[in-house]
């Protein structure tokens, strides 16, 4: 790691820790169903988990991937502006539903376009690797996946888009979601799990199997997005298989770290492990929710299969990308029955909850709900105790 890009990351990962308590104590509140968030606490609840928790970590991550030396400064003002603008962003989001929050979803836009221009700008000097490959186009899935969040915000501020008829301007607006979960999110967890499973990452000459999964789930996330967007059905399912072929060409590749024999002991690898799991369990939860919108019995505006959708966003979120970030910031932390108990406690808590969604049942949620998110709070705290650590070195 560059030392230089330490301060700035470490406004990342504090920031991105303290506001994932939002997320945390909404979503026991509702799990639990002791309180009905209104939809604009609902939608706040998501994107402190998407933009604050998980997307400022992301971006942490990248400048300790692509920053060098001299980049300090720069590094901070990066930080600084997304921060912001996500703070900004959430605060909109809680508050309103009208053009406020297209306008501060701008701002989100331009924070993150900044952080993609400075990655970008020293993309030359960073090591070539399976992992620089992947974060990157990552990082061009963000971009695309913000501007179409913007659309979004427009879209629901004054039902239409400027100069586009009405199903153009829907599929439009309703592309964010796949754009984030199956372009964005399922890209830079590989990355990650990759980062942390690979003592020396391969570089891009080294593991063709590793290229080619970074840029099949990418492709597949632009396919996904263009079929929604032009109503083109067997484009979805081409995305699907894609994405399936690329994460059974990981886990092979990553099988050695994966075995049974290798989550003996404990150290924060063993949330690595745990997001690779999550990857496969939200590709399964992908390929059935395919299955479901190709036959008809799923429709998002209807709410029809609605729960499914909330399971696979779970196991996105909490299962590949909390494990990933969690296994990141825990990295330098010393190992102990405490964080052995976090880690589990976690994944049994997020499979129990994705079970109780997926079958539709409140008694399971109820139960695992608690075990979730004391966990999560659990490992907030030890991380934010262990604050000077939680950079990666």
């Amino acid at each position: 790691m560059q030392g230089s890009m330490r301060a700035p990351a470490q406004l990342l990962f504090r920031s991105g820790l303290t506001i994932f308590l939002i997320t945390i104590v909404i979503g026991i509140l509702n799990g639990i169903d002791v309180w009905q968030p209104p939809r604009e606490l609902l939608l706040t609840h998501v994107h402190a988990g998407t933009l604050g928790w998980i997307t400022l970590g992301v971006i942490g991550l990248a400048l300790i991937m692509f920053g060098g030396e001299g980049d300090a400064d720069s590094g901070m003002r990066v930080a600084q502006a997304t921060v912001g603008a996500t703070v900004l962003y959430l605060i909109a989001f809680a508050t309103t539903t009208g053009v406020i929050r297209p306008l501060a979803g701008t701002l989100m836009l331009v924070a993150i376009v900044y952080a993609f221009a400075w990655i970008t700008a020293r993309r030359r000097n960073a090591p070539r690797t399976v992992v620089t490959l992947a974060m990157y186009l990552g990082m061009v899935s963000l971009v695309l996946g913000a501007v179409l969040g913007v659309l979004l915000g427009l879209y629901i501020a004054n039902g239409s888009l400027p100069g586009l008829d009405a199903d153009m301007a829907g599929n439009l607006a309703g592309a964010h979601p796949p754009a984030m979960l199956a372009g964005y999110l399922l890209l830079v967890g590989f990355a990650i799990a990759e980062w942390h499973l690979s003592p020396d990452p391969a570089t891009v000459q080294e593991s063709r199997s590793g290229v080619a999964t970074a840029w099949a789930l990418f492709v597949a996330g632009l396919f996904f997005n263009i079929a929604l967007i032009f109503d083109i059905e067997p484009l979805i399912q081409i995305a699907s298989l894609l994405q399936v072929l690329a994460v059974v060409a990981f886990v092979v590749r990553m099988w050695p770290n994966l075995e049974p024999a290798a989550w003996r002991g404990g150290h924060a690898q063993t949330f690595a492990r745990w997001s690779v799991v999550y990857l496969v369990v939200g590709i399964a939860l992908l390929v059935y929710i395919v299955q479901l919108f190709v036959s008809g019995q799923l429709d998002p505006e209807s709410g029809e299969g609605a729960h499914i959708l909330v399971a696979f966003d779970h196991a996105l979120f909490v299962g590949l990308m909390t494990n990933a970030l969690l296994a990141t910031t825990g990295a330098a932390i010393r190992w102990d029955s405490v964080q052995r108990g976090i880690v589990w406690a976690l994944n049994i808590g997020v499979a129990g909850f994705i079970v109780g969604l997926v079958t539709e049942s409140s008694p399971v949620k109820r139960v695992f709900t608690p075990i979730l998110g004391i966990a999560l709070l659990a490992a907030i705290y030890t991380h934010m105790m262990n604050r000077d650590r939680i950079v990666p070195v």
